[in-house]
């Protein structure tokens, strides 16, 4: 069997929805693609080795994070409003995602900041950094846990959802199903082009950090929204339509599609540098295929028969899946550890990788099972109810 039955509390998904096993070898590529751009930065091989420029789009990972935060949130909140059901509760969701993301990030941002240290943490904005606020301030962004800006983007994402997908079930509460779905998808696209237009806008003036926030990166949760309302429309056919059975009987179709746009993403996207800023089409070039890119490596993880295809069976293995489970430590440990193994004298890139990932993996392993996973009970509101 490729997918075990049992179902770890972290990727359970809420009560009534179903689950995407294969989400979680995705969510595993995503993390080492990260930790491969970390290892390639704290090795100097974007500059000095040929293969820089590949490396450099290797950040591609964040938007498949940002993709599969949208697909998994927001399912729950449009099966219900489109089904005409109660939708999840706030309280029950925000709850999930404060166990989920804060105890784990403040366990990590806290042994950081006392060895091996980290900017900023002994300061007077040291509050900012525990309230995921570090990227609103051109003083605080990249300090703390230089990674997690993406996280305090996910947080803000959390908190908007609920609200979110309120105003959208109120604006479409006398549509039948076609107007809702048509409603669902013409706010995310009018929403999406919004934030293309913001960002151009932020951009021409100078340097923010507002390209850095939701504002600027909401269409990459957006592409990742669209997967969810066509996975809930899919779900409701008789008979799938010929593009959902062509992605179910040959995957790999959208692996090839993704590494060609990866592929141009490297071709016109110089490999990042600290001594040759980004210009602007580059920046709008990487926002702009990134989220492409993420929505066709995501597709076979949600379309089609999960057990068909190479692509399938390669996000299946349970080694892909336990990463996967363990995602989030290698998320909040990775470039810390791999920068302190460079400082002490670990040189080249396949050795910083092979030392900095089983460190980071150990890590990830002790959050999971001493930190997350214990926690986690809680997220059921049926466990509350025993317990009182």
């Amino acid at each position: 069997m490729l997918v075990a039955e049992r179902v770890e509390p972290v990727v359970a998904p809420p009560p009534g929805n179903p689950r995407f096993p294969l989400v979680d070898g995705l969510r595993a590529m995503a993390a080492l693609s990260v930790l491969l751009f970390h290892a390639a930065f704290f090795s100097g091989g974007f500059d000095s080795a040929w293969w820089g420029d590949v490396a450099g789009r290797f950040e591609i990972g964040v938007a498949v994070f940002f993709a599969i935060s949208g697909f998994l949130l927001y399912r729950p909140y449009f099966a219900a409003h489109y089904a005409e059901r109660p939708p999840p509760r706030a309280r029950d969701f925000l709850r999930r995602r404060v166990l989920r993301i804060v105890p784990a990030y403040w366990v990590a941002l806290t042994v950081l900041a006392i060895y091996p240290g980290l900017p900023g943490m002994f300061g007077d904005d040291w509050w900012v950094f525990y309230g995921f606020g570090q990227i609103y301030s051109q003083a605080t962004f990249g300090d703390g846990i230089p990674q997690a800006w993406t996280l305090c983007v996910e947080v803000s994402f959390y908190l908007m959802l609920p609200a979110y997908a309120f105003a959208v079930r109120q604006a479409g509460r006398r549509l039948g199903r076609t107007g809702r779905l048509t409603l669902e998808l013409t706010v995310l696209a009018v929403l999406s082009a919004a934030c293309l237009v913001f960002r151009v806008a932020i951009i021409g003036t100078g340097p923010s950090v507002l390209p850095f926030t939701l504002l600027g990166l909401f269409d990459w949760f957006a592409a990742g929204m669209a997967l969810a309302i066509a996975s809930v429309w899919l779900s409701q056919r008789e008979r799938p339509p010929g593009w959902a059975v062509g992605i179910g009987r040959r995957p790999g179709v959208c692996w090839t599609l993704a590494l060609a746009v990866f592929l141009l993403l490297v071709a016109v996207v110089p490999a990042p540098s600290t001594q040759v800023p980004q210009s602007e089409l580059v920046f709008h070039a990487i926002n702009v295929l990134s989220p492409v890119v993420a929505v066709l490596l995501t597709l076979p993880a949600i379309v089609g028969d999960r057990a068909g295809g190479a692509v399938r069976r390669f996000l299946a293995l349970p080694f892909m899946a336990w990463l996967g489970l363990v995602s989030y430590g290698l998320y909040l440990w990775q470039a810390d550890l791999l920068n302190w193994f460079a400082a002490r004298g670990v040189e080249g890139f396949l050795p910083l990788l092979a030392i900095g990932a089983a460190a980071t993996v150990a890590a990830a392993a002790l959050s999971f099972y001493f930190v997350e996973r214990p926690l986690l009970r809680f997220k059921d509101v049926r466990w509350w109810r025993r317990a009182g």
